[in-house]
């Protein structure tokens, strides 16, 4: 029975890849095929969430790429989140290589979720015994939003986010984890 299943994914393998990998022309505004460099801007609000203390803070980011065809894309993402955190201002940076993928895509409105994965890194990080200087760590992030074409290649959106990254203090100080949810708008041009 098992053997039945693999065929018969390895035999409808050319299928889905299919589904990834619709023609530019049907789904993208005209003049706009959605393929080749893929760029973008967001901010937005966050709420923080660490070991030692939460905080509404802000979220920017910015984003490089490349966009295969309208369901597919990659690319590397640098973003900052910050905020105050028992009256001590915190940062991070994070940085991801991303894939997102098109869940509904038609000419001027599309829905996509995207994950990542990358290093974190944070600055005075609050801790047991005070603040810390410093922290690096694996960080992973989410994402689901909604694209809505404004012109030829250029999209507005909203996407609601999510980040977590396990960070190790410097000097040995221990690790904290740091989560991340929020809203941001983008504007993202292919």
């Amino acid at each position: 029975m098992k053997s039945m299943v693999a065929a018969a994914l390895l035999l409808s393998t050319p299928a889905f890849a299919g589904l990834s990998s619709r023609p530019a022309a049907d789904e993208s505004p005209a003049g706009a095929p959605m393929e080749g460099l893929y760029a973008g801007i967001s901010a937005g609000g966050a709420l923080i969430i660490l070991d030692f203390g939460n905080t509404f803070g802000n979220d920017f980011e910015g984003r490089l790429g490349y966009s295969f065809n309208p369901g597919l894309q990659i690319f590397l993402s640098g973003a900052v989140d910050g905020g105050t955190i028992i009256g001590s201002p915190f940062r991070s940076e994070i940085i991801a290589a991303f894939v997102p993928y098109h869940l509904y895509a038609r000419p001027r409105l599309g829905v996509y979720a995207r994950a990542g994965i990358g290093a974190a890194l944070s600055s005075t990080v609050p801790t047991s015994s005070g603040f810390n200087g410093s922290a690096v760590g694996l960080a992973t992030a989410g994402g689901l939003g909604v694209e809505i074409a404004i012109g030829p290649g250029l999209f507005l959106t909203p996407e609601l986010f999510y980040k977590n990254a396990s960070l190790s203090l410097n000097n040995g100080g221990g690790s904290t984890t740091e989560q991340v949810l929020g809203l941001q708008l983008a504007l993202i041009f292919y």
